[in-house]
């Protein structure tokens, strides 16, 4: 038994795999959203190449009525045009020369795992949270029109407005979470979101914790009790750094909104030995394949932060 074929080849392999593993971990910080994130992405599973996504609703609300023997409303149950989601595939190879893995000269593949790892996050993260940068414009949801609009419709055949335009601030929070409370599911009824999250620029991150999270309401001389950190302490602010379209928009949002996460492939390594290369190489290879898409505008609100 040799070193590349034998229990010396798994150390090698696991060491590389610890180390990716311990550079990611690194990388987490409080208050810093992610892909992962279970309540800004609704997370799923996919089993195919593309998924392919309906809504339904339709009906509204039950009929009111104090006749013995009404004539009884119909609930006209309708879904969507089909919408499909293209899985990505996230590739990449870093060859190591046969000698160098051996001689391990001032660590230098440790340090190039390290920096893959990064890579792989902030591709994973710039991918998903590019939903949010364009959804205002070119990223739609089932119905054809951008994420966040005043021109939505349901599938009850109402209009619905999930479009803010004013800066963040603690009056413009109060109306983008009326807008969620109020807004109506595909239905037609009020589908009872509450705020569970905020996500904003990194440079607004300091704002929307000050307007949430302090104990006296933000940017005033007197002494109320701030409203959002008092009934609403589980409305949690994170950031994204790749929300780089604009400084001043943000978004609020409830749990199993329709901001989605298809994850087919998470994230996985092999060592392919030397043996198996030309010119005598080993080859880390990174896959993983997922897909993030704006299926239905349910559960979430944005302003542009224009006004």
């Amino acid at each position: 038994m040799d070193n590349f074929t034998g229990p010396d080849m798994i150390l090698v392999k696991t060491a590389l795999d610890k180390l990716f593993t311990g550079e990611t971990l690194m990388l987490a910080r409080e208050g810093k959203a992610t892909a992962l994130d279970p309540v800004v992405f609704t997370q799923d599973k996919a089993h195919n190449a593309a998924v392919v996504s309906s809504v339904q609703g339709g009906g509204g609300y039950f009929q009111v009525t104090t006749q013995d023997t009404p004539i009884i409303d119909q609930a006209k149950i309708s879904a969507s045009a089909m919408r499909t989601t293209l899985i990505a595939n996230f590739n990449q190879n870093m060859p190591i020369s046969r000698t160098f893995m051996q001689d391990q000269q001032i660590s230098s593949v440790e340090k190039a795992v390290r920096q893959r790892a990064g890579a792989w996050v902030a591709t994973r993260d710039r991918n998903a949270f590019n939903v949010f940068n364009l959804g205002f414009t070119t990223q739609t949801t089932i119905d054809g029109v951008a994420l966040y609009s005043n021109s939505h419709v349901n599938q009850n055949g109402d209009t619905v407005d999930n479009l803010e335009t004013g800066a963040l601030t603690d009056s413009t929070l109060n109306i983008a979470v009326s807008s969620l409370r109020t807004q109506l599911g595909q239905d037609g009824t009020i589908a009872g979101y509450e705020p569970d999250y905020m996500l904003v620029p990194s440079i607004l991150h300091q704002t929307g914790n000050a307007i949430c999270k302090s104990v006296l309401r933000s940017g005033t001389g007197n002494n109320d009790v701030n409203y959002w950190s008092d009934i609403y302490p589980g409305m949690k602010v994170v950031y994204s750094p790749f929300l780089t379209t604009s400084t001043t928009a943000w978004f609020i949002g409830a749990r199993n909104n329709g901001v989605m996460r298809f994850h087919s492939e998470e994230f996985n390594s092999t060592l392919v030995p030397w043996q198996f290369s030309a010119n005598d190489e080993f080859q880390y290879k990174m896959r993983s394949r997922e897909a993030v898409d704006s299926i239905y505008y349910n559960g979430t609100v944005g302003s542009n932060g224009t006004a």
